[in-house]
């Protein structure tokens, strides 16, 4: 009995998460592509660290006016952290009593698992968005305002909150740092220049500017970025905000799919490398 060949065969896709990604390359496969796992990033856990429980203990003594969640890993891995200190339940309710804006449907899913319900979560996940929205909140300028950051790094945001609170408070769950790999992602940007791997798939702005500065570091940045923008890779991200850090870097060639989630993305690449007309989205400029 023959098996016939999936909608992605003899394709080969390149998967650079570190989380998640045995469940991408199941879906991949599925399809019939060959998957080349070459993680570009690191996530360093955080939820252990001193600092956040005396953050916490002080952000339940003194709940502030709004908290900003994220993502939904941090806010989880924040939660699963307090209920091993004995603080789960009172942190749920220091932030239920506070204003709270979830940056996507994740984080306002893991707050309603805590019995917080978000007061507005931003249509399309962005920072900015939550930053406008905020903005315009009556008493703002008097306000403390708790972030759950997933790198302190990355969040220039947190500035621009501080121009328009009284105080920001940053709670860091977790942070990114360079693969301790960087031959396979070596041999992934060789492979990309050499137009043997078909498409990228990257999760997160990290996942896209470690793989370029690795590349970078070898010789091959400027060869890959082209390989990208002359249509022969096809870089795939989760989501407008991922993207981004490929329009940093020179890539004008990113799509994402409309809802920004796995899944979909998945979908994206398929159609895209079937040549089924799905529409190139560039990034911003």
């Amino acid at each position: 009995m023959t098996t016939d060949p999936g909608p992605l065969d003899g394709r080969t896709v390149a998967v650079t998460a570190e989380r998640r990604h045995e469940e991408q390359a199941r879906l991949f496969e599925k399809r019939g592509a060959t998957v080349v796992h070459a993680p570009t990033m690191h996530t360093v856990d955080l939820s252990s660290d001193q600092a956040l429980r005396d953050r916490t203990a002080a952000i339940i003594a003194d709940p502030p006016d709004w908290t900003v969640a994220t993502t939904g890993f941090g806010m989880r891995l924040w939660f699963e952290a307090a209920d091993r200190w004995g603080l789960g339940d009172a942190l749920g309710e220091a932030l239920g009593r506070s204003g709270v804006v979830a940056r996507g449907p994740k984080a306002r899913s893991v707050c309603r698992q805590r019995g917080m319900d978000p007061a507005w979560t931003a249509p399309d996940e962005s920072m900015p968005e939550v930053l406008a929205w905020l903005a315009n909140q009556p008493g703002i300028a008097d306000a403390t305002v708790a972030v759950q950051l997933f790198d302190t790094a990355d969040h220039p945001s947190t500035g621009e909150l501080r121009s328009m609170a009284r105080s920001v408070v940053d709670v860091p769950i977790y942070r990114w740092r360079l693969p301790d790999d960087r031959a396979r992602v070596v041999e992934l940007a060789r492979r990309i220049v050499a137009r043997e791997v078909d498409a990228v798939t990257f999760t997160s702005q990290p996942a896209v500017r470690f793989l370029h500065q690795i590349a970078g570091d070898a010789g091959l940045a400027d060869a890959m970025v082209e390989a990208f923008n002359d249509g022969s890779v096809v870089p795939a991200c989760v989501g407008p905000v991922c993207a981004e850090a490929g329009a940093e870097v020179g890539i004008s060639t990113m799509v994402w799919p409309e809802q920004f989630r796995l899944v979909p993305m998945v979908r994206l690449v398929e159609e895209v490398l079937k040549g089924n007309g799905a529409t190139r989205v560039r990034s911003k400029p």
